[in-house]
Formats: C-alpha cells, sequence, structure tokens
C-alpha cells in the first residue's frame, strides 16, 4: 500500500504542471514522470524491506538471548540439585563434594 501511495504521489505531483509543457515534450515528460514514480515505489519498497528486515533479526537477537540465559538457569539449577542430592548422602566425602 505504501508503495503504491508512493508511486500515485510522485506520479500526481510530477503530472500536475504537465500542461506548461510544449505538446511535442509531453510524451517525454510523461514518460520521464513515470520512470521517477516507479524509481520513488522502488524505494519506499526497500525501505519497507530494510525496516522488516532489521525488526526481524532483532526479534531473532533477543529469541537467541533468551534461550541462553534459559541454558544457564537450567545448568545453575541442574547443580544446585546434585549439590543438594549429595549433601544428604550417608557417606562423609560425597556430603563434603557437595560442598
Amino acid at each position: 500500500m505504501l508503495v503504491g501511495a508512493a508511486v500515485w504521489g510522485t506520479s500526481a505531483w510530477l503530472l500536475q504542471g504537465l500542461d506548461t509543457v510544449p505538446v511535442a515534450g509531453q510524451v517525454s515528460a510523461r514518460i520521464e514522470a513515470v520512470r521517477t514514480a516507479l524509481a520513488a515505489g522502488a524505494g519506499v519498497g526497500a525501505a519497507v524491506t530494510l525496516l522488516l528486515a532489521v525488526r526481524r533479526q532483532r526479534h531473532q537477537e533477543l529469541a537467541t538471548a533468551h534461550t541462553t540465559h534459559d541454558a544457564a538457569e537450567r545448568r545453575v539449577i541442574e547443580l544446585y540439585t546434585k549439590a543438594v542430592e549429595q549433601l544428604g548422602n550417608d557417606q562423609a566425602p560425597v556430603r563434603l563434594g557437595g560442598l
């Protein structure tokens, strides 16, 4: 929708003063206006694509950071659980290893 609006707006802006151009130059002026409008539309499309790519990249980085944090938390819980099990053991060396 943004690309269409950019093409329409640019072409309308460029073609508004076409009556002042001589008849012989109107065809080339229209072609140039359409070419410029399509270039503006392509630029808007590229900008939207870039913004979507940045958003997707940011989301992926956050997901990776959360996954890494969760893995570290899981490892700490695992080690803590092992230590608690070792502290409840009947053998003194195992309890010492739990400390």
